[in-house]
């Protein structure tokens, strides 16, 4: 029964199972209910407030948001794909390691082969930007962080404008803010983050 509620609902149920026999079947079916119905409506005011957010007024609005936060959601796992591609192709065994990783996502499995870890084997060289959408809009500056940090410049042009963004409307940015709102590679954020407070395009919060 407890399969049809999300998983933070089953979870209560899971926890509150010993406690059935003692309130009885139909009060403890109640409780149950009752806490899926507040989270349902705590997920939906939640959709409500990012709308709202964003400036949506109507439902028509609504649904072409949804639709295009889901096709940037899915350029962005893309453009991540490609980041870790270039990241492994100077290093073959490490690039095989990545396409069967990807083979077992793209199958339903889980991973069966974890991606090899930098330590213990020497630096990759910086990334080549020679042809990559998006060089030409950089600077001398932002060129050479992403040969050092191995990002394509497309990738990083969307992170910059998100951060900045981000910083517009908050008055300042925290480092953990930053790895909230971009959700890459901790290490590489944290180089962005520093690159683009040295720069002047952002502010501490």
């Amino acid at each position: 029964m407890e399969r049809r509620y999300p998983k933070e609902v089953q979870d209560l149920y899971e926890t509150m199972r010993r406690f059935a026999r003692i309130v009885g079947p139909v009060e403890h079916d109640k409780f149950i209910e009752s806490h899926a119905l507040e989270f349902e409506l705590r997920r939906e005011i939640k959709r409500l407030q990012e709308y709202r957010t964003a400036g949506i007024t109507n439902f028509c609005s609504a649904r072409t948001y949804d639709h295009l936060k889901k096709t940037r959601e899915e350029e962005r796992l893309k453009r991540t794909m490609l980041s870790e591609v270039l990241q492994y192709i100077q290093d073959s065994s490490a690039c095989q390691q990545w396409l069967r990783r990807q083979a077992d996502i793209d199958s339903g499995q889980s991973p069966s082969v974890p991606m090899a870890s930098n330590s213990g084997r020497r630096s990759a060289p910086p990334l080549n930007l020679t042809g990559l959408p998006g060089t030409e809009k950089l600077n001398e500056k932002e060129k050479e962080l992403c040969q050092m940090v191995r990002l394509v410049p497309g990738a990083y042009l969307e992170y910059k404008s998100a951060l900045l963004n981000e910083c517009n409307k908050q008055g300042g940015l925290r480092l953990a803010q930053a790895r909230a709102l971009i959700k890459i590679d901790v290490n590489k954020t944290r180089k962005i983050y520093d690159f683009l407070i040295r720069e002047g395009y952002i502010t501490k919060a």
